[in-house]
């Protein structure tokens, strides 16, 4: 799932608050950018978060893949 943007590294802090939700198998909030700049809102659990090709994603439970730098907003659900 290649961009023309080239990937911004995110912050480890950042990281391990992906890292702590997946671990926990928290439902999250995500609202993110697609690759042509749709903002689009997703209620599910993180499967897991690869780096492939210098940039790391966040898998859905639903497979969708999301780049980490188009992540605006993620919030664990109550």
């Amino acid at each position: 799932m290649k961009t023309d943007r080239p990937y911004t590294c995110v912050s480890c802090d950042f990281y391990d608050t992906l890292e702590i939700f997946a671990m926990r198998k928290n439902q999250v909030k995500v609202i993110y950018l697609d690759p042509s700049q749709q903002k689009h809102t997703l209620i599910s659990t993180i499967k897991n978060l690869v780096t492939r090709d210098k940039e790391e994603y966040l898998i859905m439970l639903s497979d969708l893949e999301i780049r980490l730098d188009r992540i605006l907003e993620i919030n664990k659900v109550n």
